[in-house]
């Protein structure tokens, strides 16, 4: 019990830091991800194609890797990126090639023939989207937006490795100057078991509440 009292502070601190990461990289990789969406289903082939490497590549690299080649290999060109900065950029990197997938699969779940009445009444592609096809999507877009948010939560676990100090970070210091890793990981588990548990449930009341309008 002294070892809890002694680093809860510091691993609140950090979980504060992971749910603040983990909601600003969220919502960047969906904005992107909407965007990049429409790209690969409307877009001129070229950029069909570049969207759909990009998202052979992030499925295909490992994660770890990915966020070393941003905070390490940057830095042989000349480019060095600070701890938090890396974390953002490698996970709205990581995240916008899911978010691609869950977007392009909601947006062609919604009828064609929606799509095509949009055109024909004079809406333009964009406003079709924005309007129409997108807020439709979303309802069928949202389990696997929540399992999407839990995915982001968890890749934060990586961040010490790049010096980030969030809850793992915390944890792995504890263990250093305590030697007492089961107690403190045990710490760590249950913080980010609990974060998961509130993103499930937060998930869960959006789909009763999308089920009045579907």
């Amino acid at each position: 019990m002294h070892v809890v009292a002694l680093y809860l502070g510091a691993f609140l601190s950090g979980a504060g830091k992971d749910v603040v990461l983990t909601i600003v990289s969220t919502i960047l990789s969906i904005i992107i991800g909407i965007l990049a969406a429409a790209g690969r289903l409307y877009g001129p082939k070229v950029v069909q194609l570049i969207i759909a490497w990009y998202v052979e590549i992030i499925r295909g690299l490992p994660a770890i890797l990915q966020l070393f080649i941003i905070y390490l290999g940057f830095n042989q060109i000349g480019v060095t990126f600070s701890p938090l900065t890396a974390a953002l950029i490698w996970l709205v990197a990581y995240g916008v090639g899911y978010a691609v997938e869950i977007f392009r699969s909601g947006i062609m779940e919604v009828a064609q023939g929606q799509r095509e009445a949009a055109m024909a009444l004079g809406l333009s592609s964009s406003t079709t989207m924005r309007k129409i096809i997108v807020p439709q999507a979303m309802t069928a877009m949202l389990p696997p937006l929540v399992s999407f948010v839990v995915l982001q939560l968890k890749n934060t676990t990586m961040l010490y490795l790049v010096g980030f100090a969030d809850v793992m970070y915390q944890a792995r210091l504890g263990t250093d100057a305590t030697e007492k890793p089961g107690t403190l990981y045990l710490m760590a588990a249950l913080i980010y078991l609990i974060l998961s548990l509130v993103i499930g449930r937060i998930g869960m009341r959006l789909e009763r509440r999308a089920a009045v309008y579907r």
